[in-house]
């Protein structure tokens, strides 16, 4: 069977050819009476099709974003990987979580070469193994949960995708 015959748009057009093919050529009443067939053998394609559609709408929307999308607790993490694997966190999205500002100053003498401007707009970054030694120093209860997050949400994929 060709390849093309697998498609449900096709098993739909050509479903519904042969139904409107039947009520052309034949009397009304048989068209009648083999609508239960004709919705029987539409069903399961018009159920792939739309199956295909979810699926087609699903990778538009979020390949784009793929490895870059993260949810702590219903806050959004944007996440960046440079090009030697290391990711960073926006530093504005950590601020959100633990709802205190963090001097950039700070942190830019405690972490040198860990901070940077990225992104388009260019927003304020921190690596990520930055960030888990800056959250381990806090006594926060959400600090620390987001902390572990991080570590296994964003840093451990991360190392384990730069070892190999």
């Amino acid at each position: 069977m060709p390849q093309w015959l697998n498609h449900p748009a096709v098993q739909l057009l050509l479903c519904t050819g042969a139904y409107l093919a039947l009520g052309y050529w034949t009397d009304k009443w048989i068209v009648l009476f083999v609508s239960p067939l004709y919705g029987a053998l539409v069903a399961r394609p018009l159920i792939n099709l739309v199956a295909l559609l979810r699926q087609a709408l699903r990778s538009s929307v979020w390949l784009p974003v793929h490895g870059q999308h993260y949810v702590f607790k219903g806050t959004t993490v944007h996440v960046l990987e440079d090009g030697a694997g290391w990711r960073w966190i926006r530093l504005t999205d950590v601020q959100t979580i633990l709802g205190t500002v963090l001097n950039t100053r700070v942190l830019a003498i405690t972490y040198p070469e860990r901070l940077e401007m990225m992104g388009r707009p260019a927003h304020l970054h921190m690596r990520d193994d930055a960030l888990i030694t800056h959250l381990a120093k806090q006594n926060d209860a959400t600090a620390l949960r987001l902390r572990t997050w991080v570590e296994r949400s964003i840093a451990f994929p991360a190392e384990r995708a730069r070892q190999r």
